[in-house]
């Protein structure tokens, strides 16, 4: 019965110690902050500058890009707008930027745009979403 004991109290002491060299050896992988996307974008009018001619004054400008907000690289990043263009951006370092998905009409009208982006890697997904309008409400004053 005492050799029992003592070999399950072994046992147990020998699993503690693995078991806390484990958690400090994996520390050191564990200190960079995972890679996590997020979507950035919107919907900008403009006004020419002085000179131009009327019928060119105004544009507007719809933009999307995809940058890395987390601590590490994030591989096989991509970028998709809805209804339009796939961006493939590749290996997306941490606080790098894409390239935009854009575009540039003349005249300024309600416009949209929409997309999203995901990675090779699991990451956080609340922010890899994302619809940007030029519209916004006006209320209408209150009546006195």
């Amino acid at each position: 019965m005492n050799k029992k004991l003592t070999r399950g109290l072994a046992a147990v002491v020998a699993a503690c110690g693995i078991g806390a060299a484990s958690v400090v050896a994996a520390a050191p992988a564990q200190a960079d902050a995972p890679a996590d996307l997020a979507l950035l974008g919107g919907v900008d009018c403009s006004f020419g500058k002085p000179g131009v001619p009327w019928k060119d004054a105004w544009s507007m400008h719809r933009w999307m890009v995809v940058k890395n907000i987390g601590g590490t690289t994030m591989p096989g990043v991509t970028l998709q707008e809805i209804n339009g263009p796939t961006l493939n951006v590749g290996d997306l370092k941490p606080g790098e930027t894409s390239k935009p998905i854009e575009t540039t009409w003349f005249g300024c009208f309600p416009s949209s745009i929409a997309g999203y982006t995901w990675g090779a890697n699991a990451e956080p997904i609340m922010n890899n979403y994302g619809f940007w309008w030029n519209l916004r409400k006006v209320d209408q004053p209150a009546k006195p």
